[in-house]
């Protein structure tokens, strides 16, 4: 007996045969576990951003029972708390910087991992890191199942499944699963309300009965994802335009849906009014502040100074909308289908509600930009103020569907051409996780400026009801699980909280790294916002004066130091 074999052949018995289903399950499954390794435990060197660190602080505070409680704390906190005729506390320092929903629920896995909180100096990476990486990894795959639906509802199931391989191949979202900011909850959240929206849209034009199942449910995970991010209030502000004007013969509904996300919000709202006298606590301040870096030069100061801050708003937002514009491309991550978006606006979806949802995307999206233009983003793709990373996955069905659109009408009718459009697709998507894994050579730990064991050893130095000061606080208190002041805008600011005892006790150690070291030595150093720390700052320092006269050296080659009222090194 003869056997007639073809590739063509081979390949579409994998394609239509009835093991095609369960071939295609296990190369999605072994594809998500390769990639969930790689990036857990070989690319991942511990985190790295300061509301990753401060944030799972947060956490561990409240999986000790200590309540919405930090000790990261800002010079322009204990502004807000006077301010706001608020008592300054003497123990457990209230939180009123960062939003509730992602500590709360890293404080889950952290709880259940209570005998690893102590860091040990063999350690490279803290377990603690890696319990917050894992559950953003855990948010981003559950949303990658959300976005799937999503994609075969607005299109069909061949399109879901190219575009799902496309997201889980875009280096952008594995990096911030590992980076541990909220992005990768978020992008959950927004999978699930863009769900209930996409129910509401229907086939486009809205009945009664699907505004009224579907946008109050919508609102309510945007709602959660404001407790997750403030920022995102911006997205929903973009959602309810747009379906103010889609549904603009029964606004009812949405009149609801803005009822039910106040009430979502509200009480975190009114516990910071409780707490602190402002219910936006401090990052509203932000807003303001027009500096090159407005969150750490702001919450720098005792006494800050806001005349004439509000002059300057207009061109902060016009040189933070062009400079989204200009590094957009990094901001989607590299992602030439995401970015196809934009010209698929140009063309007329067969589908009825393709054609309609698209423009809430795009309304969001705008409005979005405006709010990250408005607070501040880095140029960074990884920067904790980067929504744009939330838009990819639904940028990408566009993208896709509007290239297939275009490579149909060159009426190809070569099985491998057809099979090789989409592979190719994905090859151009995959480039910077190619150079990630391949070309780059992963490092050890996060330096400059972390270096977690030796920040660790700290705690080993200073008891728990002492005070530090640091230009690292945030690791210092994820680390150290020590309660340490944001290096204030001069000594005389320290020493005033030091010697008033604000916080209960003097301050005892200064502990100073790379992150004000390697900044340049004029224009921040010697002219801009670190001069009055410019002998502590420098090597060798010069601690004349200061009330903290004893010093070493700290690994790695003395970029570090520590500044303390004793020899504390020579006693542990």
């Amino acid at each position: 007996m003869k056997y007639n074999f073809s590739a063509q052949g081979a390949i579409h018995s994998l394609e239509q045969g009835k093991l095609a289903p369960y071939v295609r399950l296990a190369a999605f499954i072994t594809m998500v576990l390769a990639l969930s390794v790689v990036y857990n435990f070989v690319q991942f060197c511990g985190l790295r951003h300061a509301d990753a660190m401060d944030q799972a602080q947060i956490s561990r505070s409240l999986a000790a029972g200590e309540g919405f409680s930090t000790k990261y704390i800002r010079p322009l906190a204990l502004w807000q708390l006077e301010k706001g005729g608020k008592e300054l506390p003497q123990g457990n320092f209230p939180d009123f910087t960062q939003q509730p929903l992602l500590p709360l629920i890293n404080a889950i896995p952290l709880w259940l991992a209570k005998s690893s909180w102590t860091m040990s100096p063999l350690d490279i990476v803290y377990t603690g890191d890696r319990i917050i990486a894992l559950s953003a990894t855990i948010f981003f795959l559950l949303s990658v199942i959300l976005w799937y639906h999503l994609a075969k509802r607005l299109f069909d199931i061949k399109l879901a499944g190219i575009s799902t391989a496309a997201i889980l191949m875009t280096d952008l979202f594995w990096q911030f699963s590992i980076s541990g900011l909220p992005q990768m909850l978020l992008l959950f959240l927004f999978a699930s309300a863009l769900w209930f929206s996409l129910n509401a849209v229907g086939e486009g034009y809205p009945s009664p009965p699907n505004l009224w199942k579907n946008l109050p449910l919508s609102a309510v995970f945007f709602g959660l994802m404001t407790l997750t991010h403030g920022l995102s209030f911006w997205i929903f502000l973009g959602w309810l335009i747009f379906f103010g004007i889609f549904a603009r013969y029964s606004l009812k509904p949405v009149l609801l849906s803005l009822a039910i996300y106040a009430l979502v919000v509200s009480p975190w709202l009114v516990r910071n009014y409780m707490v602190c006298g402002n219910p936006f606590g401090l990052n509203v301040f932000t807003a303001l502040f027009t500096g090159q870096e407005p969150a750490m030069t702001l919450m720098r100061q005792l006494d800050p100074d806001f005349r004439g801050v509000a002059s300057g708003l207009r061109e902060k937002i016009k040189d933070g909308i062009l400079s989204q514009l200009g590094f957009l491309f990094s901001f989607l991550g590299l992602n030439v289908l995401a970015a196809a978006f934009f010209v698929s606006l140009l063309h007329r979806f067969k589908s009825p509600t393709a054609g309609v949802f698209r423009w809430c995307l795009l309304l969001m999206w705008i409005v979005a930009t405006f709010g990250m233009a408005l607070y501040g983003l880095r140029r960074d793709p990884l920067s904790s103020n980067q929504l744009h990373v939330l838009f990819i996955p639904a940028f990408i069905f566009f993208g896709i569907a509007f290239l297939f659109v275009l490579w149909n009408r060159l009426s190809f009718d070569s099985f491998f051409l057809n099979k090789l459009f989409p592979a190719i697709m994905l090859c151009a998507v995959a480039i910077p996780m190619i150079s990630t894994i391949f070309l780059t050579k992963p490092s050890r730990i996060q330096w400059p400026p972390y270096i977690p064991p030796f920040i660790s050893v700290l705690g080993n130095w200073f008891s728990n009801d002492e005070i530090l000061c640091a230009d690292i606080p945030w690791a210092c208190a994820w680390y150290a699980d020590r309660k340490t002041i944001l290096l204030p805008d001069s000594p005389r600011t320290l020493t005033r909280i030091s010697d008033y005892r604000v916080l209960g006790s003097p301050v005892k150690g200064l502990y100073l790294t790379p992150e004000t070291g390697n900044q340049p030595m004029m224009s921040e150093i010697y002219k801009g916002a670190y001069r009055d720390w410019v002998g502590l700052i420098t090597r060798p320092p010069n601690a004349q004066g200061f009330f903290l006269r004893y010093s070493v050296p700290l690994p790695i080659n003395g970029e570090c130091i520590i500044f303390a009222d004793s020899e504390r090194w020579m006693k542990r």
